[in-house]
């Protein structure tokens, strides 16, 4: 009989730095909670689409690199625009190493609990396949 089903990303505390981990049934599921999880730390969610949509292109070496770029990004872009927030993001991969995420931006939702953060890290950092879903982890400077 399965185990209760995981979620669909957790916080992780370590000293000094934050991390989220994040379960999907693909590997594009799994990036994308882990960017529902980097916008919940950084108070960066919006409850509803605003209408406005944004794509961000990356590139990187491997896909552990695709995630350190695309946290980046969205850490650049959420800082970028405070008022802001994420309502939804699409991860589509463009080979091993591309992927294109499309933004679909909000009214930001405050949260007291925010954190700023200044980057990903490649600390404890991982990508791979578990079972029949993948799961990410990735860790950020505070």
């Amino acid at each position: 009989m399965p185990g209760p089903p995981k979620p669909a990303f957790e916080i992780l505390e370590h000293t000094a730095d934050i991390g989220v981990r994040s379960h999907g049934a693909t590997e594009e599921e799994a990036f994308e909670n882990a960017a529902r999880g980097l916008l919940e730390i950084l108070g960066a969610e919006s409850s509803r689409d605003g209408g406005s949509v944004e794509t961000v292109d990356v590139r990187a070496a491997d896909r552990e690199a695709l995630l350190v770029s695309l946290m980046d990004e969205l850490i650049f872009r959420t800082d970028s625009r405070p008022t802001d927030g994420i309502a939804r993001i699409e991860v589509r991969f463009g080979g091993p190493s591309a992927l294109r995420a499309t933004l679909r931006w909000g009214p930001r939702r405050r949260s007291p609990e925010a954190i700023e953060l200044k980057a990903a890290t490649y600390h404890q950092l991982s990508v791979k396949r578990a079972g029949a879903g993948w799961v990410t982890t990735v860790f950020f400077d505070v």
